[in-house]
């Protein structure tokens, strides 16, 4: 088993120039994903029925392109496509300011950047999936994605509140500045990496189909069927669906049914983020006592339960709000020490000229299914209180736990060689 060591990866100097330039994007990303709706309605006075619609927007990309830019990520080095991608996400956001001095800052604009963010995002996303066992080696891997979850986790943590302090001294389209100057971070940090990257599977990329789409589908069923990577494909698509139920009506369920204001709204929103890195402070110590397939059950269950606080909220103000509170704290805790472990298993098992793929083949089978479950909460907010639909949500998202006990997962180990000889037509 590998001994979990992150601060010892981070001695590396091209493993510490990744790391903070995966800080520095994740900090600046929230700024702008929460930021962007708030522009929609000051700046192009968006309807509650544009802001559903820049919703579904922000997530498409990851349905309509995942598998297709997995392709591309397993043909392509990886560090050039992230480098990129970084770039590009700067001069997208820098066109906030400036179209908005220049008065044409409208609505479509505004859902046009946002699809191209978004898409930006995704590609970023399934790269470092697939830069990372490259830069760490796979004997380190579990401890390369916690590095790479402790930087998530910080970005949700101080992302939100720095933007709340920009939109009030600068004003909501001039914050997306510092977005595009951490990505520009970014950037100019993946270029100080000295390592050089070969192109991935040269020999192995030209025996699969040459056609983006058949290769897509080859990798939708090859990890439907895999013995190890299928409870993980099957867990992300009903979690998927009732967690869009979340993504749909939470911020509506907040403010309307609960009565909290939006101050109280954005410290809920931090208090996810505290508890996502208090979560990667606390898998070395689990994962001295649980095996990889152990953290990623328990770990998820634990998380299923704590949102079940949601639906529960009631009361006085502050009561409802530590409901939600330990919801989100609890909830993004132990869904952080899951992602870690499941992350490390799906890189694990996965050869290197199918990592892009079978990353993107999860992103868009998971943004598909949450755009679906947010569709459907709306429809079945027409018939029933949003209590109840969140009541529902948290239900399926427990009963999506035994999923993760089934099949060759629950005997994995990283030290066993059987997995990695599996064949991938």
């Amino acid at each position: 088993m590998e001994q979990l060591n992150s601060r010892l990866l981070l001695k590396n100097a091209d493993i510490r120039r990744f790391w903070q330039s995966q800080l520095a994007a994740a900090i600046g990303s929230r700024v702008s994903r929460e930021g962007l709706p708030i522009i929609a309605i000051i700046a192009a006075s968006a309807t509650a029925w544009q802001l559903g619609m820049l919703a579904a927007l922000a997530t498409l990309p990851t349905l309509l392109l995942g598998n297709l830019l997995g392709h591309w990520v397993d043909r392509t080095p990886r560090r050039p496509l992230l480098l990129g991608a970084s770039v590009v996400r700067t001069g997208l956001l820098a066109l906030v300011p400036v179209l908005y001095l220049l008065h044409h800052l409208n609505f479509s604009l505004i859902a046009l950047i946002t699809v191209l963010i978004a898409a930006t995002g995704l590609l970023q996303a399934i790269s470092r999936h697939a830069y990372l066992p490259f830069l760490v080696s796979r004997t380190h891997l579990e401890s390369g994605n916690h590095l790479l979850e402790t930087a998530e986790s910080i970005g949700e943590t101080t992302g939100p509140g720095i933007m709340g302090i920009l939109m009030q001294s600068l004003g909501a389209p001039f914050a997306m500045i510092f977005d595009a100057a951490a990505n520009l971070v970014a950037a100019g940090l993946l270029t100080s990496i000295s390592r050089q990257e070969d192109r991935p599977g040269t020999t192995q990329r030209t025996t699969g189909p040459r056609s983006p789409l058949r290769h897509a589908r080859q990798a939708w069923r090859q990890v439907a069927q895999h013995p190890i990577l299928s409870p993980l494909w099957y867990n992300v698509a009903v979690s998927s669906f009732f967690a869009g139920f979340f993504s749909a009506l939470y911020e509506f369920y907040a403010l309307k049914t609960l009565s909290l204001s939006p101050l109280w709204l954005g410290a809920l929103i931090t208090g996810g983020g505290l508890g996502s890195l208090v979560g990667t402070g606390l898998y070395r110590r689990i994962r001295k006592h649980w095996s990889l397939p152990r953290t990623i059950f328990l770990g998820y269950v634990a998380s299923a339960l704590f949102d079940s606080a949601v639906p529960l909220a009631h009361g006085l103000l502050w009561q409802s709000f530590l409901y939600l509170l330990a919801a989100q704290f609890g909830g993004d805790l132990f869904a952080t020490v899951s992602q870690i472990g499941a992350a490390t298993v799906e890189q694990d098992v996965t050869p290197d000229h199918w990592l892009g793929q079978v990353r993107g083949s999860f992103q868009a089978l998971g943004g598909g299914l949450e755009v679906l479950g947010a569709l459907v909460s709306g429809l079945l907010s027409l018939f029933m209180p949003v209590r109840g639909v969140m009541a529902l949500a948290s239900f399926g998202l427990v009963a999506a736990a035994p999923i993760l006990a089934k099949g060759s997962l629950r005997h994995f180990s990283q030290d066993n060689m059987r997995w990695k000889g599996y064949h991938w037509r």
